[in-house]
C-alpha cells in the first residue's frame, strides 16, 4: 500500500498514526485531518508532514490512495512495521515495569500446585507447547484446547489458569474463564490487549501490542495471522525464572 523505504524512515510519532490508519483502513475514507488528529493525540501540522513523508501531498491524496484498494492485504509493510513492534516488545522486558509483574506471576504459580494452560486454535497450540516447556523443566503443568471443555467445580482450586488469546474476546474461552474465576483459580492472561475482556478477567495481564494480522480481512471468520513469538518468549520467560525460584 506504501513504499516501504519510506515507511523505514518514519519517526516514533509518525508509526502511531501509520499503525492506527492501518488498524482503521475501512473508515480512513470518512475521515478528516482533525478527526485523524484527535484520535492519534497529534497535530494536524503533523499529519501533514507524515503524509508528505510518505510521498502524498495531504491527507486527501493519501486518503484517496488507501481507498482505491478494493480491499486491504497484509503486505511487507505490515510485516516491517510488526518486526519494529516486536523489537520494542522485546526490549521492555528488561523494563523495571515488566521485571515487577514478571515478579507477581512467578510468585502466583509457584504459589499453586500446578499450572493450566487454556487456548483455542492456534492459541491452544500455544497452551500445548506451554504445558510440555514447563513440564520439561519441573513444573507440573496440562493444557485445555477445547473452548467448551467443561469445568467441573472445585476441580481447579490448586491451580493456577494461563489463559492465551490473541483478541481477548473469544467466547468459548471467556466463559471457561468465569468458571474458573468463579473457583478462586488465580488467572494469569496473555493477550494483544490489556482492554480485552480476558485481560480485564484476569488477576494479572501480560499484553503484547501487535498490529492484527489477518489472512483476508473481507472473510466473516478473519483468520489471525498475528506473531505469537512474543507469546513464546513469555511461555519460556515464566518457566525459567519459576524454576530458578524453585
Amino acid at each position: 500500500m506504501f513504499d516501504i523505504e519510506k515507511i523505514k524512515k518514519l519517526n516514533e510519532t509518525e508509526f502511531q498514526i501509520y499503525n492506527f490508519l492501518m488498524d482503521h483502513v475501512a473508515e480512513v475514507s470518512k475521515m478528516t485531518i482533525r478527526e485523524l488528529a484527535q484520535m492519534t493525540h497529534v497535530s494536524a501540522a503533523t499529519i501533514v508532514r507524515f503524509c508528505r513523508h510518505l510521498g502524498f501531498a495531504g491527507f486527501s491524496e493519501l486518503k484517496f490512495h488507501m481507498t482505491q484498494a478494493d480491499h486491504y492485504e497484509p503486505s511487507l509493510e505490515s510485516y516491517y512495521a510488526n518486526f519494529l513492534e516486536l523489537n520494542s516488545f522485546l526490549k521492555g522486558l528488561t523494563g523495571e515495569a515488566f521485571q515487577k509483574k514478571l515478579a507477581q506471576a512467578c510468585q502466583m504459580i509457584e504459589d499453586c500446585a500446578y499450572t493450566v494452560f487454556m487456548g483455542a486454535g492456534t492459541s491452544g497450540a500455544l497452551a500445548k507447547y506451554g504445558y510440555r516447556y514447563f513440564n520439561s523443566v519441573g513444573i507440573q503443568a496440562i493444557a485445555i484446547t477445547d473452548p467448551y471443555f467443561p469445568i467441573v467445580d472445585g476441580a481447579y482450586q490448586n491451580a493456577c489458569l494461563i489463559v492465551l488469546s490473541v483478541t481477548g474476546e473469544n467466547k468459548g474461552i471467556m466463559e471457561r474463564v468465569l468458571q474458573f474465576k468463579q473457583n478462586g483459580v488465580k488467572i494469569i492472561s496473555i493477550t494483544n490487549d490489556e482492554n480485552a475482556t480476558i485481560s480485564k478477567l484476569s488477576d494479572l495481564n501480560f499484553s503484547y501490542y501487535l498490529i492484527d494480522e489477518y489472512a483476508s480481512n473481507k472473510s466473516i471468520n478473519k483468520l489471525i495471522l498475528t506473531t505469537q513469538l512474543p507469546v513464546l518468549a513469555l511461555i519460556e520467560i515464566l518457566a525459567h525464572h519459576v524454576r530458578v525460584a524453585q
